[in-house]
């Protein structure tokens, strides 16, 4: 095997590479496969071409880069496949090179490099462009911009996306006071990462996480100064930066004493699970990696392993469950949800039809690569539609935006929550709203 065109870069697990059967098990649960019929945009053709870019038989040719570009990282391939082949980690390391090569070549998306190497690196900045999306909305002037569609003027797909942001959420701090825990107390202390996408647009989430945790007697930890899992950073080619924002939150827990992180974001869950594979070179902090790694749960996990009450409250009405894909195909986390909503009096839950299938959001794809994105959501929102939910319930707040977009574009009557939101309010004996 030859040696990597950018040596600072890890080259692909080449073990990895080899395990590929090409098999083709893969190919029915592809949503780039699925779209166009090809074989480069199957997971089995991307292990092929990645695997003759690490043998120096194939450049990072444009048509390369596009396939690579073009998966949404969904790991749906990941648990169809009989090997056990652990694709992300194959695309993610492809990625890595692309954008090197793309940075070197001066041809790196500006749009992309400043979200990524400045404002999700602070939160600061982040919460202050919150701010700035916020006054905007307030101000009437989102309305405005969106029915006048004088975006149409510049691109069609701009004047689209403007409808794709959620309201931004109040700055109310996150509190415990003043609320009761209805149980007896545990002997457990939870750390609440707030996040950065969740802290923006769904702060009422955290709020709700926070409220169902004291409610079951666990001890509650949300840190003065938090920051971004690095997630977003990994997933398009800043390895860097993601690692420096995974000691950053070592760091800060370590000092915390939990007993565990709790999330209820999948997309950064499933990240932070991943901080031994991440920094397993680094010398200071791979030890450290692997045990706060283990330390991070979903919070379906917390309360399905360690407790929860059943509410006296009830929500009416028609439930169905999209599953995240980093929730359900790379935490294997499935089962847990669907019991948090069993567990909720008056639900009529209601299986999704492909529930597993990618809705399309894959961290920024949707703004990315905007019209893929589109198809895919279709698809998704016309299942949703099918089984006639009201709700529709998922773990991830990108999830959350997309679906809110898609039930707004493709006119369908749903409600998007996440199932934290829908057990909070039957604690409280509240009829679900939109919020």
């Amino acid at each position: 095997m030859k040696k990597a065109i950018y040596d600072n870069i890890p080259l692909p697990d080449y073990e990895q590479l080899v395990n590929c059967m090409h098999c083709g098990m893969c190919l029915p649960v592809c949503p780039t496969y699925a779209l166009t019929g090809l074989e480069k945009n199957s997971p089995r053709g991307r292990i092929r071409m990645i695997r003759a870019v690490a043998d120096g038989e194939l450049d990072l040719t444009d048509n390369y880069k596009e396939s690579m570009n073009f998966c949404l990282n969904c790991q749906a391939c990941v648990t169809a496949c009989p090997a056990g082949v652990e694709y992300g980690q194959l695309v993610e390391a492809a990625q890595l090179h692309i954008e090197a090569d793309n940075r070197a070549k001066g041809k790196s998306s500006r749009i992309k490099n400043f979200s990524l190497d400045w404002m999700f690196a602070d939160l600061s900045r982040l919460r202050f462009f919150g701010k700035l999306i916020r006054l905007y909305q307030r101000l009437g002037l989102e309305l405005l911009v969106q029915t006048s569609g004088i975006l149409k003027l510049f691109s069609r797909k701009l004047h689209e996306m403007s409808y794709m942001a959620p309201t931004v959420s109040s700055e109310k701090p996150y509190s415990v006071d003043g609320k009761e825990s209805m149980t007896e107390k545990k002997n457990i202390r939870l750390g609440i990462l707030p996040g950065c996408v969740q802290d923006v647009f769904f702060r009422d989430v955290n709020q709700d996480t926070i409220d169902v945790l004291y409610y079951n007697g666990y001890d509650i930890y949300i840190p003065a100064k938090d920051y971004c899992c690095g997630s977003v950073h990994g997933h398009n080619g800043n390895l860097e930066m993601a690692r420096q924002l995974a000691r950053k939150l070592i760091d800060l827990y370590e000092k915390s004493e939990v007993d565990y992180v709790v999330m209820n974001s999948a997309g950064c869950g499933a990240y932070m699970k991943e901080y031994g594979h991440l920094l397993s070179e680094d010398n200071e902090y791979a030890e450290r990696a692997e045990r706060f790694a283990g330390k991070v749960k979903d919070i379906s996990e917390i309360l399905s392993e360690h407790g929860w009450q059943k509410p006296a409250g009830a929500i009416s009405g028609k439930v169905t469950y999209h599953e995240p894909c980093h929730l359900v195909h790379t935490q294997k986390i499935s089962s847990q949800p669907r019991e948090l909503l069993a567990g909720i009096p008056g639900i009529n839950f209601i299986e999704l039809p492909e529930a597993t299938w990618c809705c399309g959001s894959a961290g920024i794809y949707n703004i990315t690569r905007y019209d893929d994105a589109m198809q895919v959501l279709e698809r998704k929102m016309e299942n949703i539609r099918s089984c006639g939910a009201e709700y529709v319930v998922t773990g991830n707040p990108g999830c959350m935006i997309q679906l809110m977009y898609g039930a707004k574009k493709f006119r369908v009557p749903v409600q998007i929550l996440h199932p934290i939101s829908l057990l909070n309010k039957a604690y409280h004996g509240k009829e679900s709203k939109h919020e």
